[in-house]
């Protein structure tokens, strides 16, 4: 028996909007929706997630509490990476890092692609650098 796998059946809650986040998980089988709730805790369902999706990563890396919700949607199983192991894979496993950044990467596009069918953005924020571009330049240059 792998102790870092756990079953979540259709209908159970994994985690809730605003709690602390202590692990991410990765989807052996089964099928999860991720919801937003709106300020009268109406949930909407924003993205479905299936085999070998990632979620709850977001909190690991900035230490935010939850910004979803998360049910299983059909019985699901998951494979559970606590803080300390999603550290070490961070930090030592060049794979996980890059499907890290590729699955950011597709969740980021998906958004940006609901955000365009909403409205227009605001052109003066895509003016502005962020703090990455100093990443690779030296001082004085």
């Amino acid at each position: 028996m792998d102790h870092n796998l756990t079953t979540f059946y259709k209908g159970e809650i994994i985690f809730l909007e605003g709690q602390s986040s202590s692990c991410a998980y990765i989807i052996d089988s089964g099928l999860v929706g991720v919801y937003r709730e709106d300020s009268l805790g109406n949930r909407s369902l924003v993205r479905k997630l299936g085999e070998k999706d990632m979620f709850g990563e977001m909190g690991l890396i900035d230490k935010y509490p939850r910004s979803a919700t998360t049910i299983a949607l059909q019985d699901t199983r998951c494979m559970t990476i606590e803080r300390s192991r999603f550290n070490y894979l961070t930090k030592f496993n060049p794979h996980f890092v890059t499907s890290l950044i590729k699955s950011l990467t597709e969740k980021l596009r998906s958004t940006v692609t609901k955000l365009n069918k909403i409205g227009p953005a605001n052109k003066a924020t895509l003016r502005d650098k962020t703090s990455l571009t100093k990443l690779f330049h030296k001082k004085g240059e």
